[in-house]
């Protein structure tokens, strides 16, 4: 029988941790939360999330690193091209830039984002670790074909079961170009989060939805929920910030832990270098070997 996602029932809450919840409510997000439990995605508009002037000097500082990657110059009227970059996973159309962390200290100044952080503390329960900040690079031509590419971040378990009571991971883009449908806007199939697996090939691609959103926002997603992109139809670049969020028990995609420099920790909080993995007491640390 055909699934449908609308009759599933919707995960429980995450609890406890009250002041996770309280600055839900300080920042007032709590409409937000209650979108992406509901539906497994929110769009928080760019007047809660950061100044106009921040998210253009987020998008030059990306323009830069794919410029200095590629060889190639990049304008966001034109249509890009990968270039001596190789990245994984690559097509005709995208590529992702990954480790941008240590390329300038303006993605520190993101990952203490306090709208990206409240919400993020408030399905990780304290518990986040950052797993990998990225960038997408998008242009005319990008395609995932017929399946739209949907899938879901949570890892993949060997009973295909996914968490029903917690979130393993949380994502989100920070969008540093307009989202619409022809501009290869990321794609959600409403509510799938509740059904707690992976997707089989082609499945629900017709409930698929657009995500569209002006530059600035921020698209935050349950790890469950399943989504791809629309292909782009209109020349020039979409940009992104993506923010991969998992728990600390589970392995990040982005090698941290050895390579944060000190001078990094110092410039924050001990919170920061909870967030990195870099305060791990499981982690063993190589002055030790």
């Amino acid at each position: 029988d055909r699934l449908s996602v609308a009759n599933a029932e919707s995960p429980i809450s995450p609890t406890g941790h009250a002041d996770y919840d309280a600055r839900i409510d300080e920042l007032g997000l709590r409409e937000y939360v209650e979108e992406v439990d509901e539906q497994g995605f929110s769009v928080i508009p760019p007047e809660k999330v950061a100044t106009p002037e921040f998210a253009e000097r987020v998008r030059d500082v990306v323009l830069r690193i794919a410029e200095e990657r590629t060889g190639n110059s990049f304008s966001l009227d034109q249509n890009g091209n990968a270039g001596k970059y190789q990245g994984e996973p690559q097509t005709e159309g995208q590529f992702i830039m990954y480790y941008l962390l240590f390329e300038d200290p303006i993605f520190e100044e993101w990952l203490e984002n306090p709208v990206m952080r409240t919400m993020v503390d408030h399905y990780m329960r304290g518990e986040g670790q950052l797993s990998s900040l990225t960038s997408f690079v998008k242009w005319k031509g990008g395609d995932y074909g017929d399946t739209m590419g949907l899938h879901s971040d949570t890892p993949r378990t060997a009973s295909g079961v996914l968490p029903e009571t917690c979130n393993d991971v949380v994502n989100s883009a920070f969008c540093l170009t307009d989202y619409s449908l022809e501009n290869g806007a990321i794609a959600f199939v409403p509510g799938s989060h509740k059904l707690c697996r992976f997707p089989e090939p082609g499945e629900l691609v017709d409930q698929a939805v657009p995500v569209e959103a002006p530059a600035g926002s921020l698209i935050f997603f349950n790890g469950n929920v399943w989504h791809g992109a629309f292909p782009k139809l209109t020349d020039g670049l979409r940009l992104t910030i993506t923010t991969y969020v998992c728990h600390q028990r589970l392995k990040t995609q982005e090698q941290y832990q050895w390579r944060i420099p000190r001078e990094m920790l110092e410039r924050h909080d001990a919170e920061f270098a909870k967030f990195l993995g870099a305060a791990d007491p499981m982690e063993i640390g190589r002055a030790h070997v």
